[in-house]
């Protein structure tokens, strides 16, 4: 195992080591609070958290699809013409700004915005947190995606186009034979992030569909210790969900993830 690999394999393992450990916490907090709580929380206390989870969850699932989508059209188009490939490591400068940086850029195009059309309707606190996700997670998708699309053999797309294969049939059997693995990686690693973030709502969540994260700081440290324990029980169901995803991901990847070792060795 090189270097590289054993570094990848000891931030795995601390960040796997770490989660367990803010789970075990999670957990006897649990413990603890349902000792102090009386009477526990009914069915009733979880529905207003439960619905702002399901809208974070509806936000994420579009910004998720709309940032991925786009990210393959961006470096698949600098890829597939030559003369363009210098042009996305500009891009890529765009990965290492801040969610918080980003949605204040929004915030304020947002506002300039309004004060010209002089209107402005909540709803567009949904929009305003799309397009600060959008802005930011279409340079990740670039940057996850480079590597993968600098290996490929653009031969194989000529092939499949000299025996009459469609535009659509060359990306199939080239291109989303190589990248689906990490597409489904993208996919779990945004949604996780942006199910539960904070920063990006909690500045532009002028709206009517309060967002997941910034409940997860209101519940947590309020003087009602109910809604903490509500909040710490929702954490844990989430928190599994996420692990058997990313569980259920390993597995799959295992099996079907395009080697981009021997990609690149085939170069």
């Amino acid at each position: 195992m090189s270097f590289v690999h054993k570094i990848g394999s000891l931030i795995v393992i601390t960040i796997g080591a770490v989660s367990l450990l803010a789970a075990a916490l999670l957990i006897v907090d649990i413990v603890r609070l349902l000792d102090i709580v009386q009477p526990n929380p009914s069915w009733q206390d979880y529905a207003e958290p439960l619905n702002r989870l399901l809208w974070s969850a509806v936000l994420t699932v579009v910004a998720t699809l709309i940032s991925i989508g786009s990210g393959i059209l961006i470096v698949r188009g600098f890829y597939l013409k030559q003369s363009l490939r210098k042009s996305i490591d500009r891009l890529s400068v765009a990965f290492y700004f801040p969610h918080f940086i980003v949605a204040l850029y929004v915030l304020a195009l947002a506002n300039n915005m309004y004060k010209m059309v002089d209107f402005y309707h909540p709803t567009f606190g949904f929009l305003e947190i799309l397009l600060a996700y959008w802005l930011k997670e279409v340079p990740f998708v670039v940057f996850y995606l480079t590597v993968t699309y600098a290996s490929l053999e653009l031969d194989s797309r000529r092939l499949i186009q000299l025996f009459g294969g469609s535009k659509w049939q060359q990306f199939v059997h080239v291109e989303w034979a190589a990248i689906k693995g990490q597409v489904v990686e993208l996919f779990l690693i945004l949604f996780a992030f942006m199910l539960t973030a904070y920063e990006v709502p909690a500045l532009l969540e002028n709206s009517v569909y309060p967002q997941f994260g910034p409940t997860i700081l209101a519940y947590y440290y309020s003087i009602d210790v109910g809604q903490r324990l509500v909040m710490d029980v929702l954490l844990v169901g989430v928190s599994i969900v996420l692990v058997l995803l990313t569980i259920g991901l390993f597995l799959w990847t295992s099996r079907t993830r395009h080697s981009l070792g021997k990609g690149s060795r085939s170069l």
